[in-house]
């Protein structure tokens, strides 16, 4: 099949009016979340979106690197949320990655806590949301999502027991523009949805596979076990301790834990 990415295919496929409103396309570029976050702090407006296929330098969650050659879209879009929705995006975009691909190509998706979206248990898509503060109010926000497309994972030894892709699933190339479209589309219904106030999190809770599973959460140099036993309204893992005390955390690193 080959790339069928392009900037013009993009606009003419386009159904959302704020979410790539301003869209930048790069067939290969450093890091699109670098490039979002200096728009941002220029000012660029809410719903720039920059597309690449191709990343030298991708950053994913706690420092580490986003594995990212030809064939895995990567996507950040600049938002302007309200304070209040700010720990929601982390549901929204997990959510809406999720849905995009099972509309793209009707594969069953799930969602490991707090955003990594799984095939078969193993991980097909990233997320990396950053943000800025002025006083109290959020300055801007860079929602960046990553999506193995057309990637074998297996050519990469570092990733290959952990990770998939939707043409290693399907066992043929899919069309990344279909996919980035859905996805944009996705992202702007729930969104629009946040704005609105509507609540989307039995929505995401209910892909979530790590609840009810005994885990281990790390978060900087701490580590906790427990029961991963529900999440709340902000999207935090309420994990009940052997001792049956329950805590909330907001964000970390989950496996299962040994039985």
């Amino acid at each position: 099949m080959g790339s069928d990415l392009s900037l013009d295919a993009i606009k003419q496929g386009l159904t959302t009016r704020l979410v790539g409103s301003n869209l930048i396309y790069y067939p290969s570029v450093s890091s699109t979340q670098d490039i979002a976050r200096e728009a941002a702090v220029k000012g660029a407006h809410e719903g720039t979106t920059i597309v690449a296929e191709e990343q030298t330098k991708g950053r994913a969650r706690l420092g580490r690197t986003w594995i990212n050659p030809p064939g895995v879209v990567a996507v950040s879009i600049i938002l302007h949320p309200e304070m209040s929705q700010l720990t929601r995006l982390t549901v929204m975009a997990s959510l809406a990655t999720s849905q995009c691909i099972e509309k793209a190509t009707g594969l069953k998706t799930s969602i490991k806590w707090p955003n990594d979206v799984l095939i078969n248990g193993k991980k097909v898509s990233g997320i990396l949301i950053e943000s800025a503060l002025r006083g109290q109010a959020v300055d801007w926000a860079v929602v960046g999502i990553g999506i193995n497309i057309n990637f074998d994972p297996k050519s990469f030894p570092e990733i290959a027991d952990i990770a998939t892709s939707l043409s290693a699933e399907l066992g043929r190339e899919v069309s990344q523009l279909q996919v980035l479209l859905h996805l944009l589309d996705e992202m702007e219904q729930l969104y629009m949805a946040l704005r609105e106030g509507h609540s989307i999190h039995e929505e995401w809770r209910s892909r979530l596979e790590t609840l009810g599973k005994q885990v281990e959460v790390t978060f900087g140099d701490h580590m906790e076990v427990g029961c991963a036993e529900s999440v709340d309204d902000d999207g935090s893992l309420l994990l009940r301790r052997s001792d049956g005390t329950l805590i909330s955390i907001i964000a970390g690193d989950v496996s299962l834990r040994a039985q």
